[in-house]
């Protein structure tokens, strides 16, 4: 190498180095020394998700993109501080809670900063009389469940992950826990927030029941993943905790039927608190039965949850489903978290040395859709040899609900192509879900995964989102490569 080549180089290597050094000391002149990190474990730990993806590259030893620094902001102004500091030096922010997605949403594929809000983690205020809660994004799903509790109160949003995911990563994925079909999901009970936008504006939208004043901008900020702001506070709508809940099981002789049960109890105008129906293979998989096992909860007053589970255990039964009594549904309800965590009895997690393959790709749509759905995807992906394909249905509406298959696949001879092989799997399944009119995704975001099928979900609107992204975030700072948005030079 010539001399004039080297000296330029070097000079490139300086400016790079100072850079960083500039941008470190910016940083914790933002935050404070502590709540900055470079330290290379920590910067790791960040690198996954609970993804499929997320987890096995961190499993099988694979190289994985880091975060360049970590930092913990403690309050709204303190994020604005970071944000307005990346755009000077644009570098990638990615906004960070729990991680408990399973999309891929919050893995560093173009380094930059991680931006954990868990220090933000206040319950603001509880006003009972009215009914809300005003809480900062960075407070873990049961913790804010445990607070309201103390106060009689419950926000009835049960995700699965609730002991390891945020109210900021609830809101940024629209995400729904296991009460939705009574209590909505996340999106239906929020009442206002506080956003910090790419540039570093703090914007507040008033907690009101509904308004008629323009679009409902604060919509724009659910689910969409860290692209165009950090969520740093909201204001939920909270209820009275049920005087009374009640589960029940029955069975049914196969799925058809079982949904056919569904959408007579959601047309009466009956609301259970929740209701899973297991297609044939979950049932027998998990509950040793055979046919389609159903699931219930009816909660509220006790005259309530009365007349509601009766109206719905009648239409059951004539229907031909078996009454189990309350058994099946309290077993289930104990349970709930088992699929999510490591446990000796979690067979999912137990079952991952031997199966190569494991996702979820839920979808959303009419009743009419959920029949289609489930055995054209069955179909489409039985192809592959060695996979398993089991699912249930809930979070219902008065005009649909959602199937949550598991896809569970051995076959892969090697990491490469196991990788390839869980892509296959799910281009094949999304493809169904598309050419039937479903949706991509009921609660689980899009993330990385899912992002190459958001245009054709969008259809022309998609231009717009894309505009609305640019204007918001000139120099995709934000999450970028995330919910189909355009990526950044590596």
């Amino acid at each position: 190498m010539r001399r004039g080549q080297r000296a330029k180089r070097g000079s490139r290597m300086g400016e790079m180095l100072l850079r960083e050094v500039m941008l470190y000391q910016e940083l914790v002149g933002a935050v404070g020394e502590r709540w900055v990190s470079r330290e290379e474990a920590e910067r790791t730990s960040y690198a996954k998700d609970y993804s499929w993806l997320g987890r096995t590259w961190v499993r099988k030893g694979w190289k994985v993109p880091l975060p360049d620094y970590v930092v913990w902001p403690g309050s709204t102004e303190e994020v604005a501080r970071v944000l307005r500091i990346a755009n000077r030096y644009k570098v990638p922010v990615v906004p960070y809670c729990g991680g408990a997605g399973v999309q891929g949403g919050t893995l560093p594929i173009y380094g930059g900063i991680i931006l954990d809000v868990k220090r933000m983690d206040r319950v603001l205020e509880i006003d009972e009389a009215n009914g809300t809660v005003t809480a900062q994004a960075g407070i873990i799903g049961q913790n804010l469940e445990w607070a309201l509790n103390q106060r009689g109160l419950t926000l009835a949003h049960i995700p699965q992950s609730a002991y390891c995911s945020g109210l900021g990563g609830f809101l940024a994925t629209r995400s729904a826990g296991v009460l939705s079909t009574r209590y909505g999901k996340i999106t239906d009970m929020v009442l206002g927030m506080e956003v910090v936008l790419p540039q570093g504006e703090v914007v507040r939208f008033r907690p009101v029941p509904e308004s008629a004043a323009g679009p409902d901008l604060k919509r724009l900020f659910l689910g969409s993943e860290g692209t165009l702001g950090v969520i740093t506070e909201a204001t939920l709508a909270v209820h009275p905790l049920p005087e009374c809940r009640r589960f029940r099981g029955v069975a049914f002789p196969d799925t058809a039927t079982g949904l056919e049960a569904a959408r007579q109890i959601m047309r009466r105008g009956l609301r259970p608190a929740a209701m899973r129906l297991s297609d044939e293979l979950e049932s027998l998989f998990l509950y040793k039965r055979a046919g389609a096992l159903m699931v219930w909860c009816f909660d509220g007053f006790a005259a309530q949850v009365e007349a509601e589970e009766g109206e719905a255990l009648r239409l059951a039964l004539a229907l031909g489903g078996e009454d189990l009594g309350p058994e099946p549904g309290e077993d289930w309800w104990e349970h709930r978290y088992t699929s999510a965590y490591p446990t000796a009895e979690n067979l999912l997690l137990k079952s991952e040395e031997g199966w190569t393959i494991g996702t979820v790709i839920d979808t959303a749509g009419t009743f009419d859709y959920l029949r289609a759905v489930h055995g054209k995807m069955s179909q489409a992906l039985s192809r592959y040899e060695g996979l398993l394909f089991a699912a249930h249905f809930s979070h219902w509406y008065p005009t649909g609900g959602m199937m949550y298959p598991y896809v569970l696949c051995m076959g892969a001879p090697d990491d490469e192509r196991a990788a390839d092989l869980y892509f296959r799997i799910q281009r094949d399944a999304l493809r169904v879900i598309l050419d039937l009119g479903g949706t991509i995704n009921h609660h689980h975001g899009v993330g990385l995964t899912l992002g190459e099928f958001m245009a054709e979900e969008f259809g022309a609107a998609f231009a717009t989102l894309q505009a609305i992204k640019r204007l918001l975030d000139p120099h995709n700072i934000m999450n970028p490569g995330k919910l189909g948005f355009e990526g950044r030079e590596a």
